[in-house]
């Protein structure tokens, strides 16, 4: 792993191509380019990964290019829970929820990680107000989606028990 710069990242994939991404969606260049500026880009190998447990959510991840295949830790084995594409975002759940990591990011192919910190996600709000609620509604809309395919796994299975 290692990070890379944001200049040389924005000129690599270029403001189109970021523009297009679900968590960017609707937003101007400036943002994006002071989100990915403030942030930390972390260039994923294949099968390379990050492991945390146990450790207060105090940031999220916006998946730039790439997969990432996360594992959640059960009881006495991990099980892949869900993949995150290109524009998706992993973590905004834990962090706005204070909820403690439990699981493992693995790079599905060669991916390229935008991390959010909470101070930067507070920052964002009070130096682009108005387009921070841009950025609220494009993560919330992940939310949402993310909620239909918890809710279709519990249909195709036995469902809840009463």
């Amino acid at each position: 792993m290692r990070t890379l710069d944001a200049d040389a990242t924005i000129a690599a994939l270029g403001y189109p191509y970021l523009r297009e991404l679900a968590t960017f969606g609707a937003l101007p260049d400036e943002f994006i380019a002071s989100i990915l500026g403030n942030g930390v880009i972390t260039q994923m190998k294949q099968g390379e990964f990050i492991a945390r447990y146990d450790e207060r959510a105090v940031d999220f991840q916006i998946i730039l290019q790439g997969k990432i295949a996360f594992y959640k830790r059960g009881t006495d084995h991990d099980v892949l829970t869900r993949y995150f594409s290109a524009g998706e975002q992993s973590g905004f759940d834990l962090m706005i929820g204070m909820i403690t990591h439990n699981g493992t990011d693995v790079a599905v192919e060669d991916s390229l990680i935008l991390d959010v910190s909470n101070i930067q996600f507070q920052a964002l709000q009070s130096e682009h107000p108005e387009w921070f609620g841009v950025l609220m509604i494009n993560l919330s809309r992940e939310l949402s989606r993310e909620i239909e395919m918890l809710e279709d796994v519990i249909t195709r299975s036995t469902g809840w028990l009463l």
